[in-house]
């Protein structure tokens, strides 16, 4: 990866501006005020990382057989013997609760013809058995039992233990490590607790997990979440209320990165357009050249300009009649794909709030107060009904930005009270399809009452995110403007006659970062 050596341009000045304007300045972490961005210079990535079946092969030996990855949550597990299998490549995991407060995990594959002891999840075992022949072992892996054990008359039992890898906890998550000479977990983490001191993660659950296959490499696909810089062309129904591309704080730490976006903060923000034409049907402006999206029936978008040059567009934007002949395609399945009932196609101002909440709120607050502080101080009602013993202490900046870091080399859980995380890996061991898992972590109410799911909603290559609509709610539609681009950007850079990729030097932080660490683990000498 080459870099080159000059001064790089940060937001943090004014993002510190915003911290000290908090309503809850003298609560924001530490962490918060850390500015630590990547050295200067953009970076040039070798296409073949993405691509090639090599390095596919060097991430096989270098990278998921010695590197610590997420492979469970502790919601998945209600009670002792409740298994849960972790696939990496061709490599298989089998992580067990064996206590009431204690995990194991095993390579998932029986001692005696190779069989994996599961290939699903299971509740309440007892004792873990082949399905083949029968050889059987305790939970906490010492052999218990071999169908005509008087046919192998050597057998030494102590020997016969199942094998484990090693196995931390962060969080409430369970981390997996195959390397014996690993170093621990907490050391590898380093200080990732400190950017969630304002609610850790040890408080929240799983309120939901789906899975989708796609057909494009996982770093590929994990990208596209690493950077704001994507907003502009791909979800630009979000750039409202100021937004710009220069209003996403990046910071890099060991082996963990830092985003935080901030809505409105910099620059000129977006035009002014009039109002949206009064129709039953969806419609959606695109804020930065004003073209109406408007959906017309059939999966089909019609699209028409201030100047009222107008085409009409499929679902994921092929032009099919009229004087207007090309279209935003992330605009267009949005307004004509699938739809969440009765949730907004657009995503909106993060800062803008209902104009009768504003006014109570100002009469709380002030009528000085900040666009910023009055939508932070509704979020905060709505959680004074869960977690009221931190509700009234937490930062404006914590409930109206969308913090997201990224834990090398796939794992992205979300700060900010942002239910989001992320886990990306290989489907399989196909270099050219991987799994995106999205999990909601929702904070755990003050009283304990709530119920997390344990199972995984599982869509296939070809299904769409709205079929998770009762676990992603509106989510689904915004997750389709982003996969529309990632099998494209996979055959891109198959067909593109450079040998490598350039990342921008700020907005690409978290993506620089990744590689830096990937020099390392890969192409480097561990």
């Amino acid at each position: 990866m080459a870099t080159i050596a000059k001064t790089l341009r940060t937001i943090d000045d004014p993002f510190h501006e915003l911290l000290n304007a908090d309503t809850n300045a003298d609560k924001i972490s530490a962490a918060m005020r850390i500015d630590n961005p990547i050295e200067a210079g953009p970076a040039l990535i070798p296409k073949a990382r993405y691509i090639s079946r090599e390095y596919h092969e060097l991430e096989k030996q270098h990278l998921w057989s010695r590197v610590w990855q997420q492979a469970a949550h502790e919601d998945d597990f209600a009670n002792v013997g409740d298994v849960v299998p972790y696939d990496i490549v061709d490599q298989s995991y089998l992580v067990v609760r064996t206590g009431e407060d204690e995990y194991k995990a095993y390579h998932n594959a029986c001692l005696h013809r190779g069989r994996k002891l599961r290939e699903s999840r299971a509740r309440g075992l007892e004792e873990i058995r082949c399905a083949f022949h029968g050889w059987c072992w305790e939970l906490d892996g010492t052999l218990k039992q071999v169908p005509c054990a008087y046919d192998y008359t050597d057998l030494d039992r102590e020997a016969e233990r199942l094998p484990e890898v090693k196995l931390g906890r962060w969080g409430r998550y369970i981390f997996i490590n195959p390397d014996s000479d690993c170093e621990p977990l907490e050391a590898y983490l380093g200080d990732l607790s400190s950017q969630f001191e304002v609610f850790p993660y040890t408080r929240r659950y799983k309120q939901a997990h789906v899975s989708k296959v796609i057909r494009a490499n996982w770093k590929v696909v994990q990208e596209a979440f690493m950077e704001s810089y994507h907003v502009l062309l791909t979800h630009p129904q979000g750039l409202t209320g100021g937004a710009n591309d220069m209003c996403t704080k990046y910071d890099v730490f060991g082996n963990y990165s830092r985003a935080i976006r901030t809505g409105a903060l910099d620059g000129a923000g977006v035009p002014d357009w009039e109002p949206l034409p009064d129709t039953n049907a969806a419609v959606l402006r695109h804020p930065l050249n004003g073209w109406l999206y408007e959906d017309a029936g059939d999966g089909h978008v019609r699209v028409t300009t201030p100047k009222g040059a107008s085409g009409l567009f499929t679902a994921k934007g092929k032009y099919l009649e009229g004087e207007l002949k090309d279209a935003n395609q992330h605009l267009c399945i949005l307004v004509g794909g699938r739809k969440v009932q009765g949730v907004s196609l657009s995503q909106g101002d993060p800062l803008a709030i209902d104009p009768t909440d504003a006014d109570r709120l100002k009469q709380k607050l002030g009528t000085h107060a900040s666009a910023r502080a009055l939508a932070a101080e509704a979020f905060r009602d709505s959680l004074r009904d869960v977690i009221p013993s931190v509700a009234d202490s937490i930062p404006d900046i914590e409930l109206t930005s969308q913090m997201y870091l990224t834990v090398f080399p796939n794992f992205h859980p979300w700060g900010s009270f942002n239910e989001i995380n992320y886990r990306f890996r290989p489907n399989g061991d196909n270099h050219e399809e991987c799994i995106m898992e999205v999990m909601m972590m929702a904070p755990i109410p003050d009283d304990g009452d709530y119920e997390p799911t344990r199972e995984i909603r599982e869509l296939g290559i070809d299904d769409d995110f709205v079929d998770a609509e009762r676990e992603l709610g509106g989510l689904g539609p915004v997750f389709n403007q982003d996969t529309l681009n990632m099998p494209f950007v996979h055959q891109g850079m198959k067909a593109s006659a450079r040998s490598h990729l350039r990342l921008a030097e700020y907005n690409e932080t978290k993506i620089r970062h990744f590689h830096k660490l990937y020099d390392k683990w890969v192409d480097g000498d561990q």
